[in-house]
């Protein structure tokens, strides 16, 4: 065993937690989303989800790198390992609430801080039961994710007396926490599920989950598909599933706010999946080369564009439908409006792409991403709001077309 080092307290957090998938895309969310809080503050029932969806995805980074702990064997061989990381992901859940908490300030709402207590409970317990029992990883996040995001839309405001309820249960769980069954023991199925969840990046969505209808869209995105895998097609699937939910719902309760914010999370963080699978393959060119249908390798990136165009045109159709079919129940259709966010996440999906292309150095590739995705759904939500004239449509259209031809260009550097 080796003995204990002197260590800065952030040493190692780049290799820990940006470079594998698995933790980066959701700790790559939290930071975004818990960012993003300041801007929502005038937005009372958008802020209420973006402090349930920041402090869920960053204890859930969290629950990501205790399987990654119970799949190795570093905690045992090398000393203070686990503390190490474990005090990392403790800071980070630290500086969320510290910036949630700020904005709950600004926007003066007390109720507010019944969702961020019931958002560290249920982060808690995503953290606890995975650290434990790697294989819930997947049910556990999506039922948690499922049910704050309902509570957040039918209570317009959570009771403040959950306030002091939610504080007592997370310090009983944190008091009690070694009752549970041994934290961090090695087990031979950590180890499978952290490898099933390294090569999906740790994806949401079952590995079967509707896998015999999506056979046409990886045809139709081939070679992106080749790329991706089968789970591309899935992505597009929730993505249309949860537009036609959301629809249906908005008949009921005004949730237009709530749909379009949720609706960007989900696309770029589908987009940031996809290229980090993406990445992974990037070195196995040869498989495509030898296909008839390509006679170099040229023709190969270029139809690797192609394939990142229809996906973005595929986005702009489903973004433009789902909002028209959002607002005609409670306003006039905002054509502009509408637009201008069709295109801004056509243009998010086309620049991330092109950042893909261009960057091999995953760390650097970690840090340009996680760049991208504020600003395309900073981008997205802002034309939703703002673009209500023809001037605000054409810079939009020109900068769609921009990110277009950046694609095209930076694919031959792949």
């Amino acid at each position: 065993m080796m003995q204990a080092s002197k260590r800065t307290w952030y040493q190692g957090v780049v290799s820990f937690w940006l470079k594998d998938v698995g933790c980066a895309i959701y700790l790559i969310a939290a930071i975004i989303t818990t960012l993003l809080c300041f801007i929502a503050t005038g937005s009372e029932d958008l802020l209420e989800l973006m402090i349930m969806f920041s402090i869920i995805c960053m204890y859930t980074a969290i629950a990501w790198q205790s399987i990654r702990l119970q799949a190795t064997e570093w905690q045992s061989l090398v000393v203070g390992y686990r503390k190490h990381v474990m005090f990392q992901g403790k800071v980070f859940i630290v500086f969320s609430n510290l910036i949630t908490l700020l904005s709950i300030i600004i926007a003066d709402n007390i109720n507010l801080l019944a969702t961020l207590t019931l958002a560290n409970l249920v982060g808690i317990l995503i953290w606890f039961l995975n650290r434990s029992f790697s294989h819930l990883f997947i049910s556990v996040c999506n039922f948690s994710f499922f049910t704050t995001t309902l509570v957040c839309v039918l209570i317009e405001q959570l009771p403040v007396w959950l306030i002091p309820v939610n504080v007592v249960a997370f310090i009983v769980i944190v008091l009690f926490h070694k009752r549970f069954t041994p934290a961090y023991k090695w087990r031979p199925d950590s180890l499978v599920n952290y490898r099933n969840g390294l090569q999906s990046g740790w994806s949401p969505v079952p590995s079967g989950f509707l896998s015999n209808y999506g056979s046409s869209i990886n045809k139709g995105l081939f070679p992106l598909s080749y790329f991706v895998g089968a789970s591309l097609s899935q992505y597009l699937i929730l993505i249309a599933l949860f537009c036609a939910v959301a629809v249906t719902a908005n008949l009921f309760i005004n949730i237009i706010e709530h749909v379009i914010f949720v609706l960007t999370l989900l696309l770029f963080t589908i987009v940031t999946l996809c290229l980090w699978s993406k990445i992974q393959k990037q070195n196995s060119w040869e498989l495509l080369f030898t296909l008839p249908i390509y006679n170099s390798s040229q023709s190969v990136k270029l139809a690797l564009s192609h394939s990142a165009l229809k996906l973005a045109g595929m986005v702009a159709i489903a973004c433009f439908i789902t909002v028209v079919a959002l607002v005609i129940p409670h306003q006039e259709l905002l054509i502009f409006n509408t637009l201008g966010y069709a295109l801004g996440c056509a243009a998010g999906v086309l620049f991330s792409f092109a950042i893909s292309n261009v960057c091999k150095n995953i760390n650097l590739l970690s840090v340009f991403l996680c760049l991208s995705f504020g600003l395309n759904m900073g981008l997205a939500n802002y034309m939703f709001e703002n673009a209500d004239n023809l001037f605000m449509l054409v810079l939009i259209s020109a900068y769609t077309v921009m990110m277009a031809g950046l694609n095209r260009f930076t694919v031959r550097y792949m």
